[in-house]
């Protein structure tokens, strides 16, 4: 909610705001379409395919029912069924509502500060920061470092316990944090290695930014392949059964497939990519 605060130090143009939010400017080059790709990839990332299910069936096997095996929805009561799925789409809801906020006051808070003011090369959090001193005050420098250190407390954990359910699971291995590291030990060795492995990288000198704008970018160009494995699974009646995509889910679903998709080739088109 930091980001949200820096909002209320520094001085914004909501009427242009509002109005290219609904109107943005579009140019078909490289460079817009990377960033547009890579910001597709951290709205609709692939890991949130991995770890939202992963969340859920964590949660079930915290149950009583099941013990460590989670008890589908199909073998429990009507009420409970639907108790569930209420409760799981209020989560998603409410979850992707709030991230999408925070996005949003974070690219209103740098084009009002860093952009508007001709700071365009940022290599790291902490030059973020200092730029930040004399455009908007003291008080946001705080207040960007609170919410940077808080989203990578938020992030590691979700991040590197994604990536190494997706793996493991396709070892055939135990996952989860629900089980002990005895029981995991490939979950929590993938973990480990995948968090010392981040941490080592801000050791090493690299352009952080330019680095989390690559892995975004990776992510947007994968994502439009798996939202469509996605749609086609949530889409079929054998097997989701009643819990299938209703028309409304379709629709939006496809048409998100569909521009990410495009946005993809586009990027392709123009040269850009990896």
């Amino acid at each position: 909610m930091t980001y949200l605060g820096v909002l209320f130090v520094v001085k914004v143009d909501w009427a242009s705001v509002a109005l290219h939010a609904i109107v943005p400017h579009v140019t078909f080059s490289v460079d817009y379409l990377t960033l547009l790709v890579a910001v597709l990839g951290t709205t609709i990332s692939p890991y949130l395919f991995f770890w939202q299910s992963a969340h859920r069936i964590e949660e079930l096997r915290d149950e009583p029912e099941g013990g460590d095996d989670a008890m589908a929805l199909d073998r429990r009561s009507k009420p409970d069924e639907q108790q569930k799925v209420r409760t799981s789409r209020a989560d998603v809801f409410a979850g992707m509502a709030l991230s999408n906020v925070v996005m949003f006051a974070i690219i209103v808070a740098t084009a009002v500060t860093l952009g508007s003011h001709g700071t365009h090369d940022v290599a790291s959090a902490a030059e973020a920061a200092r730029a930040l001193r004399p455009v908007a005050g003291h008080l946001s420098t705080i207040l960007f470092a609170a919410g940077f250190i808080g989203a990578g407390f938020l992030a590691i954990p979700v991040l590197a316990g994604a990536g190494s359910a997706g793996l493991s699971g396709l070892l055939g291995r135990q996952w989860g944090f629900s089980r002990a590291p005895r029981d995991a030990p490939v979950f929590y060795g993938l973990v480990a290695a995948g968090t010392l492995g981040g941490t080592a990288l801000t050791l090493l000198g690299i352009n952080t930014i330019k680095l989390l704008v690559v892995v975004a970018l990776i992510n947007g160009l994968a994502a439009a392949p798996f939202l469509v494995v996605v749609m086609l699974i949530s889409g079929n009646r054998e097997v989701m059964g009643e819990h299938r995509n209703g028309k409304l889910a379709r629709t939006l679903g496809w048409l998100t497939a569909g521009l990410m998709g495009l946005a993809a080739i586009a990027l392709v088109a123009t040269g850009g990519g990896l």
